[in-house]
């Protein structure tokens, strides 16, 4: 073999092949055939643009509410929360029957629409986010509801409603595993 490889497979062993280095420009899946939409991620979008402003894994049946204003609270220290939104400069005083607070204001990044806000100043680490419900559509259809059919996947809205199905349907505890 003439030329520069000659000489470096040469050198390496008369038999060996030259390393082959690949570059790929997009990810690899090697778990194409798994299901991707179930991930486990709640995704709110804006109202206004459609844009994601807030992604979670916290479990829609167990967020709870302020009882000021009724925002969904999302606790930072046992939830992943991974925000698009821009922070607003300053702050919003806002005054309640029991005296004033203070709110920093998270707002879109497409279309600048509030949609959070937190009790803390922006520089300091996000400890509670209160997300604005009229301000976001939330994935109410992923709710986890205690009242699910476990045979055939039917969401009710109460113990009475699940009993009343399961006679209905004929479905039986050893049916559904418990």
């Amino acid at each position: 073999l003439p030329g520069p490889l000659a000489a470096a497979g040469s050198a390496a062993g008369a038999g060996a092949m030259p390393k082959v280095v690949t570059f790929r420009r997009g990810p690899v899946f090697t778990n194409m055939r798994e299901r991707l939409g179930e991930d486990g991620f709640n995704v709110f979008h804006c109202r206004r643009c459609s844009a994601h402003v807030v992604i979670t894994d916290a479990d829609l049946s167990c967020i709870p509410r302020r009882r000021t204003d009724g925002a969904l609270v999302l606790d930072a220290s046992s939830v992943v929360i991974r925000l698009n939104t821009t922070r607003q400069e300053g702050s919003q005083l806002i005054r309640r029957p029991n005296g004033a607070e203070r709110q920093y204001v998270h707002t879109c990044a497409s279309c600048g629409h509030a949609v959070a806000y937190t009790s803390l100043p922006h520089s300091e680490d996000l400890r509670l986010l209160y997300v604005t419900e009229s301000a976001v559509r939330v994935p109410w259809d992923k709710m986890k509801s205690p009242w699910a059919c476990n045979v055939c996947g039917y969401v009710c809205q109460s113990a009475s409603q699940l009993e009343a199905h399961r006679k209905q349907r004929q479905h039986s505890e050893q049916d559904e595993g418990g």
